[in-house]
């Protein structure tokens, strides 16, 4: 009879253990998040709106620069942690940690640019996310 040999032995036994430790690729879902706001895509796989940028020309004035509007995203996973932004400019990513997935940002549902001098400390600016798997 002839004996595994040591390779075959420790494959058979880390294969388990290996594929435990991957984590699944997210479900498809639509997740509305507030800035600082996370939520489980998958097991082991959080997704946090960290913050957003808004230099937007104020609605109802005259800038010589429209501005910007960029939203910023942390995946912590199994991997370590990812940074990502979306806006209105660019409103999908498929950032390496999700396998594959894509994640688009529902610019239908982004308020308009405040007035100017009616823009406080504290507003914020939901989003709405759609994760998409393969």
């Amino acid at each position: 009879m002839k004996l595994p040999s040591l390779a075959a032995v420790v494959a058979a036994v880390s294969m388990p253990i290996l594929a435990g430790c991957a984590a699944p690729p997210p479900q498809d879902a639509v997740y509305p998040l507030r800035p600082e706001q996370s939520v489980v895509l998958a097991r082991g796989t959080v997704l946090t709106y960290d913050s957003y940028s808004d230099s937007r020309c104020p609605a109802n004035t005259r800038c010589v620069w429209a501005g910007r509007l960029i939203f910023r995203f942390l995946i912590d996973g199994p991997n370590g942690a990812e940074e990502f932004t979306l806006g209105p400019d660019q409103p999908t990513a498929t950032p390496a940690s999700l396998h594959g997935a894509r994640i688009t940002l529902d610019t239908s549902a982004i308020p308009p640019a405040r007035a100017a001098g009616t823009l406080r400390p504290s507003d914020i600016i939901p989003v709405t996310l759609k994760i998409s798997a393969k």
